[in-house]
């Protein structure tokens, strides 16, 4: 696979990156991390769902986004579609709360293993009040 970028074959960064990797490699802790996203992912769900906001969310472990959307998006056109506008208010609001995510619908977020209980509740509380300010 093709990589590049700034550290690329940086020998602190590859030392870091093994380090991190020799750090996950435990099944426990990929479980833990599918556990947190999954609650992150209906959390926010939830919090959108009571604010009568539709919005879809993609996850693939612990990558996700959130789109304003009334339909699932599948392909680049109904990604396109989405309301790209909401989004950047939504970010913004999201920010505002004291969480910084990724600031298109084009990113995806991504958890680690510090973002524990007391993160993803306090993330999810802020999407609360962020959607209720939409």
């Amino acid at each position: 696979m093709y990589q590049a970028g700034t550290l690329s074959g940086n020998p602190l960064a590859m030392s870091a990156g093994i380090a991190a990797l020799e750090l996950i490699r435990g099944e426990e802790v990929w479980e833990k991390l599918e556990q947190a996203a999954g609650r992150l992912e209906a959390g926010i769900g939830e919090a959108a769902k009571r604010a009568g906001i539709p919005i879809q969310q993609t996850r693939v472990g612990t990558m996700f986004t959130t789109f304003f959307s009334e339909t699932q998006p599948r392909d680049w056109e109904s990604v396109k579609a989405a309301d790209k506008a909401r989004f950047g208010r939504f970010f913004q609001k999201m920010l505002e709360n004291g969480v910084y995510l990724a600031p298109s619908q084009f990113e995806a977020g991504f958890l680690s293993i510090m973002h524990d209980e007391a993160v993803i509740d306090a993330t999810i509380a802020a999407a609360e009040r962020a959607f209720a300010e939409l």
